[in-house]
């Protein structure tokens, strides 16, 4: 009985350990690894150039949920704000090369949950004109700075 629970507590923990590291590397190790798996997915949906119906668009939706709904709550904390803003907006463009015209009928769709997170989101980041100035006179502080240390 004692050998048998063991090898249950064994068989979960490995299974708990597979699924962390399975989660880790779909949505990156850290920050950094998954904003550039994110934009090298949104590239290469936006080179594919695939028409609104066509099937190939599934794995490529799939994965954008995935980095919607799941990663991008992992890496929230460490992001910017310039960071989560530019996040947004390449997810709405996605959503518009994705359904072009047909957008406004997806938003009426049935699966509103990736495009309720992202419209959340950008309300939150965008609704907020303190921070936008902030974080656009952090930006320019970092860019004079790098222009200073370029030119000593």
């Amino acid at each position: 009985m004692l050998a048998q629970t063991c090898r249950y507590l064994c068989i979960a923990g490995l299974a708990a350990f597979c699924f962390s590291a399975c989660t880790r590397s779909t949505c990156g190790a850290d920050k950094a690894a998954f904003l550039d798996q994110y934009y090298e997915l949104l590239e290469d949906a936006r080179t594919a150039d695939l028409p609104a119906s066509d099937p190939g668009w599934s794995k490529y939706d799939a994965t954008f949920r995935s980095y919607v709904e799941e990663c991008y709550d992992i890496h929230e904390p460490e992001m910017t704000g310039r960071e989560k803003r530019r996040f947004w907006k390449q997810s709405l463009r996605y959503y518009y090369q994705r359904y072009g015209d047909g957008l406004v009928k997806e938003l009426k769709g049935k699966d509103k949950s990736t495009l309720r997170k992202i419209q959340e989101e950008t309300e939150a980041l965008f609704d907020e004109p303190d921070a936008l100035f902030d974080d656009a006179v952090d930006g320019l502080r970092k860019d004079w700075q790098e222009l200073k240390e370029r030119f000593e």
